[in-house]
């Protein structure tokens, strides 16, 4: 039994310390997840917080992992096992029959899991979560009390950097399709032998002779005369809306665009630019920090001197956007964007990524945006 109680204690562990981490070096991707879920459960007046919340779960989810891989305050461990499993058992179930989320984002956007899979992956996980529950009691630590509440301690430290760096700068490991060294038209490509959406529509008779009305599907209707011939018993009633029934390929990068006030889309030209393309996404520029936005003034004098791109892309209003200009004197126009894509595009707001032929080169936060010094030495112009 020992041996299975610590196979079970580190397998434990080793999932929630590794579920907390990849989430905590991208807090704003659980902020958005927690978003998500407040929409899908008409929880709307939580959105102020999910922030807050998303990085209490990040911390408590490392620390419950952590205590039980290090054998330290495992009893407490044991207890924060059970709770987290005996609340996102029947959430993920919920989750997997009613699909109101896509994605549960359990393991961030390192591992990308349906949500029948996340199910299924807490079944299995529950099952030593209780064996680690109920021989709690019989843990023996190597380390005194006080070491193990210090042990404890060093890693509510180590979580706590990992988020406030990853919040503070970018993520520290970033598992997005426009990480660096990602060449996004090819991400943006959809093979042509990729499935395609399918989709049932159906359309309701009735039996002019029971008066009892049925429901035919579309192709059903379509080859079978019983339903529509000169002699059929059934009269048309209605036909429903196409329901998608199964989701064809998505590719990683979809729905970037960069529209103007005309309506006119300059992706495929800011991708294919030969040169350096700059890239400052806002999602809301109403919530954008203003800090360091003189270097983003220069670096855009700097582009237009040496013939290169910059383009700053949101998904504001155009109310939102003069406000903007006006109050940080802000030299260059703004395009628009979809939201969810740049959100995805940066973890900042805003956020500036160099681009070279549609290649991702560097990513900067508004934290550290690079000198005119420092863009020429990546670019070699000068």
């Amino acid at each position: 039994m020992k041996i299975l109680r610590n196979i079970s204690r580190i397998l434990v562990g080793l999932v929630f310390i590794f579920s907390g981490f990849v989430k905590a070096v991208d807090p704003w991707g659980t902020a958005y997840k927690f978003e998500d879920y407040f929409r899908a459960m008409g929880l709307d007046f939580l959105m102020p917080a999910a922030f807050l919340l998303g990085c209490l779960m990040i911390a408590a989810e490392f620390i419950v992992g952590f205590s039980l891989l290090t054998n330290t305050k495992t009893h407490l461990g044991a207890w924060g096992a059970l709770i987290f499993m005996s609340l996102f058992t029947p959430l993920t179930l919920w989750l997997a029959l009613e699909n109101p989320v896509s994605d549960c984002g359990c393991f961030g956007d390192a591992i990308k899991m349906t949500n029948w899979q996340t199910f299924y992956k807490n079944i299995v996980i529950l099952i030593p979560t209780i064996i680690v529950f109920i021989q709690r009691k019989q843990f023996k630590s190597i380390f005194s009390s006080i070491n193990q509440w210090i042990i404890s301690g060093v890693g509510i430290i180590i979580v706590i950097g990992i988020m406030w760096y990853s919040y503070a700068y970018l993520p520290l490991i970033d598992f997005l399709p426009y990480k660096e060294g990602n060449h996004l038209p090819t991400l943006m490509k959809i093979p042509d032998n990729a499935p395609k959406d399918e989709y049932a529509q159906f359309i309701t008779l009735k039996d002019t002779i029971t008066g009892q009305e049925i429901s035919v599907d579309v192709n059903t209707y379509t080859i079978d005369s019983t339903y529509w011939g000169s002699t059929s018993k059934y009269k048309y009633v209605s036909i429903s809306e196409p329901k998608l029934i199964k989701k064809g390929y998505v590719p990683p990068i979809h729905d970037f665009n960069i529209f103007d006030n005309n309506n006119q889309n300059h992706i495929d030209s800011a991708l294919a630019f030969d040169g350096f393309v700059f890239l400052l996404a806002s999602p809301k520029l109403e919530k954008a920090s203003n800090k360091n936005i003189d270097i983003i003034n220069q670096l855009y004098y700097w582009t237009m001197k040496h013939h290169q791109r910059f383009y700053a892309i949101t998904a504001s209003t155009q109310a939102q956007i003069d406000k903007f200009i006006i109050e940080n004197k802000i030299p260059f126009i703004f395009y628009m964007c979809d939201e969810t894509t740049l959100k995805t595009m940066i973890r900042s707001n805003p956020g500036l990524l160099l681009l070279h032929k549609g290649t991702v080169l560097k990513k900067w936060s508004y934290n550290d945006f690079p000198t005119i010094s420092e863009v020429e030495e990546i670019t070699k112009l000068k």
